[in-house]
């Protein structure tokens, strides 16, 4: 009678501890596009890889070549989905090609998987407000641009587009109507 319980735990031993060998870890969603910093890091290979379309990227936005860096951009995140420096060159070339709403999903991607740096996330939010600026979410884009500054209070574009919103509230109040100039 002592025996069974033995055999049953020699059974049962392997399967309890299979799939515990460092395998690769399935996270579910709880939200549609959540990102979390707690995922399963990628193999070194695709790490490579990812930073090697990431450097692409980079040299086709420098060069204003949207339609190839948001490529990489994409390639970059095939690899590695937790790089946060490619969602954010992802928001940007979508900014560039004036597809905001889809550069605000990008970029809060990219905030959730950004560094601790005050820079960093300075930056990001003031591009998120730039997105709701030019959807003409004035509220919602002077809130990133306060939370932008808030990070670095000498951060000019969130003071140039902090600037835009009081102009064009100030023209809305006195009747008139004016197409912000948000290129600048």
């Amino acid at each position: 009678m002592k025996k069974i319980p033995i055999i049953l735990f020699a059974i049962l031993l392997p399967v309890i501890f299979s799939g515990c060998g460092g395998g690769t870890v399935v996270v579910k969603e709880a939200t549609t596009g959540e990102i979390r910093k707690t995922d399963a890091r990628p193999s070194e290979g695709n790490i490579t890889a990812a930073t090697e379309h990431l450097k692409e990227a980079k040299m086709f936005y420098a060069r204003d070549k949207y339609k190839q860096a948001l490529q990489h951009c994409e390639k970059a995140i095939e690899f590695d989905n937790r790089n946060w420096e490619a969602y954010y060159y992802l928001g940007l070339c979508m900014q560039k090609r004036h597809d905001f709403t889809q550069a605000v999903d990008a970029l809060k991607k990219g905030l959730i998987l950004s560094p601790d740096n005050r820079l960093v996330k300075s930056e990001m939010h003031a591009a998120i407000g730039y997105c709701w600026e030019n959807l003409r979410m004035f509220d919602d884009a002077r809130r990133e641009y306060n939370t932008s500054l808030s990070f670095n209070p000498g951060n000019q574009a969130a003071r140039d587009g902090q600037n835009r919103i009081k102009v064009e509230k100030t023209l809305k109040n006195w009747g008139k109507d004016k197409d912000i100039d948000t290129e600048g």
